[in-house]
């Protein structure tokens, strides 16, 4: 069976397979939780909210087989959250007993916070500006089970670094489960570093693009 990696440009009509690869690759993230419509609809609002996305998919064969969101994301979560709120609270009223999983009982109380402060009375104002925009920041990255150590999730950060080059950002970053060792040693070893703004490092991790 032939092992090239072929990567392009994620297209609306590919979300479907980007969300079967997520729940295989996270099958313990509340996104997952929730089925494969949220995780579709949860990678629709990256590539048609008001980001300056870049969506990669990573192809053997005929297989989608990874992906990677990078760029500037305003709102990546709260934004899907409000867009989708009916679905949302349709969804876990229908299925009760997701609220037992303490990981998404905190992702569930961090999504009625959301809705909580878009019920507030406020002016209509454009989408708020990114933190920093010389970062260029990777969302989210994933690799089918039964591919993974082929060197796809290479290939895709350095497709998506590429971009970030070209674009002249002059810094990539990241936020990874500390508990995850398998992942944070990967980016590790193409040359991440860890950064804290306090003494608990919480994830983050940057990279930079200078020459």
């Amino acid at each position: 069976m032939s092992t090239d990696v072929f990567i392009r440009t994620l297209e609306a009509k590919d979300l479907r397979e980007v969300a079967m690869v997520h729940m295989l690759a996270f099958p313990d993230s509340a996104l997952t939780m929730l089925g494969t419509e949220a995780v579709r609809r949860y990678y629709e609002w990256q590539l048609v909210g008001p980001h300056e996305v870049v969506a990669l998919s990573a192809r053997v064969n005929s297989e989608l087989v990874g992906f990677c969101f990078g760029g500037i994301f305003r709102g990546a979560m709260s934004g899907f959250v409000r867009k989708n709120r009916m679905f949302l609270i349709g969804h876990v009223l229908a299925h009760p007993y997701l609220v037992r999983n303490p990981i998404f009982r905190d992702r569930l109380a961090a999504g009625a916070r959301v809705l909580k402060s878009q019920a507030k009375p406020q002016a209509s104002a454009p989408p708020p500006p990114s933190q920093n925009l010389n970062h260029f920041g990777i969302l989210a990255i994933a690799v089918h089970p039964q591919r993974q150590g082929l060197g796809i999730g290479k290939v895709l950060m350095a497709e998506a670094e590429d971009v970030a080059r070209r674009q002249g950002f002059q810094e990539m970053d990241l936020t990874v489960n500390p508990g995850n060792r398998q992942a944070v040693e990967f980016y590790e070893r193409l040359n991440w570093i860890r950064f804290s703004k306090d003494s608990v490092w919480k994830g983050q991790m940057k990279k930079s693009l200078a020459s």
